[in-house]
C-alpha cells in the first residue's frame, strides 16, 4: 500500500496519451494510469489518429505501440519528434524481433517498455520519461545481447560500461547515481561520453548499441 501511495504522489501531474490498437489493453492501461492519478488526456488506435491528437494535446508522455494497424509506431515517433523534439515517447510493445527492436531503439524515444512487464514497471518507465530521464526494459538484454560484434568493442571506459549496464537493467539515471554513489550530473556526463563513443542518438540507443556490441 505504501508503494502504491508513493506512485500516486509521483504521477499525480503527468499527462498521458495512449496509442494502442487493442481495445482491451488500451482500456486496461487507462484504468491503471487513472488509478495512479496520471491524467490520460487522449487515446488513439492508430498512427493517423494519434499524430494530430498528440500535436494538439502535447502530453508529458506518449505511450506508443510499435505495431499499429495503419503504420509503424517507430515511424510515428520519428515524425512527432521532428515537430516536438522534447516530447517524451515511451514505446510499449510485445515484439521480440531483434531487427524491429533495433530500429525502434534508434528512433529517439526516451523509453522502451515490454508488455511482459508488471504494471509497476510501466509506471516506473512513465515517471522516468516524464521527468526527462530514460527507461530501458531489462528484458531487452537477452533479446539484443551479442547480436553482432564489431571492432568497436572495448571503446567504453569501465565506468561508462557500469553506468550503461545499470540503465540496461531498468534503472533510471537517478537510481544509477544512488547505486554508484555518484551525482546525477556525473552519471549524465558518463552517459554523454558513452553516447559520443558509440555514435548513439539517445540514452536508449546507447544501451542498445552497447548490448549488441558486447560492451555490457
Amino acid at each position: 500500500m505504501n508503494t502504491l501511495r508513493s506512485v500516486v504522489a509521483d504521477e499525480a501531474n503527468i499527462t498521458v496519451v495512449i496509442v494502442e490498437d487493442h481495445v482491451a489493453l488500451r482500456r486496461g492501461l487507462e484504468m491503471l494510469l487513472r488509478s495512479s492519478e496520471c491524467r490520460v488526456i487522449g487515446t488513439a488506435d492508430g498512427a493517423a489518429a494519434a499524430e494530430p491528437l498528440i500535436e494538439r494535446r502535447r502530453p508529458g508522455v506518449a505511450i506508443i505501440d510499435i505495431n499499429l494497424p495503419d503504420g509503424s509506431g517507430v515511424d510515428l515517433t520519428r515524425r512527432l519528434l521532428e515537430r516536438i523534439p522534447d516530447l517524451g515517447v515511451l514505446l510499449y510493445t510485445g515484439v521480440e524481433d531483434r531487427e524491429v527492436l533495433g530500429e525502434a531503439l534508434d528512433c529517439g524515444a526516451r523509453g522502451f517498455a515490454m508488455k511482459a512487464g508488471a504494471p509497476e514497471e510501466l509506471l516506473q518507465a512513465i515517471r522516468a520519461v516524464a521527468r526527462g530521464d530514460s527507461y530501458v526494459d531489462p528484458r531487452l538484454r537477452p533479446l539484443l545481447l551479442a547480436r553482432f560484434t564489431t571492432d568497436r568493442i572495448g571503446v567504453l571506459s569501465p565506468r561508462e560500461r557500469e553506468v550503461l549496464d545499470l540503465l540496461a537493467q531498468g534503472l533510471t539515471g537517478e537510481q544509477a547515481a544512488t547505486q554508484l554513489s555518484l551525482s546525477p550530473e556525473t552519471i549524465r556526463t558518463h552517459v554523454r561520453n558513452a553516447m559520443d563513443k558509440l555514435e548513439a542518438n539517445t540514452r536508449v540507443h546507447a544501451v542498445a548499441i552497447a548490448l549488441r556490441q558486447g560492451e555490457i
